[in-house]
């Protein structure tokens, strides 16, 4: 989370009322939004994913034993509600998605597009590493799975987006007239 929720707002959610609670969703919505739109890479999808994980913490946070576990929960549920979205809505529509053309050679590769090139398991262990900050346990009990699991993940994924992203930074180095290089 770009900005942590306090174990102090957690606790007054799980012992609280309904004002409490909603003061909490107000300040992991954004979290919750954002990481859905990183999995699903759509606005309303993500939308629906977020709305559906504060529902659930609304209704089960009280049941949260540790406060401190509260990230991780959280995101757990988020990834989950997104990741069940996304199958649903292959099922339905099973010739909606189309895979993103991320080798255009006529622009500016996005790091969105070259994110949408990587297989789901690859695309939130990336999100939830170098968006959300997340340590490699913190993402492995998120998405239960092993730590080894994770870094191995994270291995492939920068193999595959190097040189997608490799391009477009040396284009912005190029542009800004500095010699710049991305960790990737």
């Amino acid at each position: 989370m770009a900005n942590p929720v306090s174990a102090e707002l957690v606790d007054a959610a799980r012992t609280g009322g309904r004002d409490e609670i909603e003061v909490l969703l107000r300040t992991v919505w954004p979290d919750a939004y954002r990481l859905a739109r990183a999995i699903l890479g759509e606005d309303q999808p993500a939308e629906d994913a977020a709305q559906e994980a504060c529902i659930i913490v609304y209704r089960t946070v009280a049941s949260l034993r540790n406060s401190a576990a509260f990230r991780t929960w959280f995101y757990r549920i988020v990834v989950r509600e997104a990741a069940d979205l996304k199958r649903r809505r292959l099922r339905a529509e099973p010739s909606a998605e189309t895979p993103a053309s991320v080798r255009d050679q006529t622009a500016s590769i996005d790091v969105w597009r070259a994110l949408s090139g990587l297989t789901d398991n690859l695309r939130e262990v990336v999100v939830l590493h170098y968006f959300e900050d997340l340590s490699s346990p913190e993402i492995a009990s998120v998405l239960g799975i092993p730590e080894g699991t994770v870094r191995f993940r994270l291995m492939i994924a920068r193999r595959r987006l190097r040189p997608l992203l490799g391009e477009y930074s040396e284009r912005f180095s190029e542009s800004s007239g500095e010699a710049q290089t991305y960790a990737i």
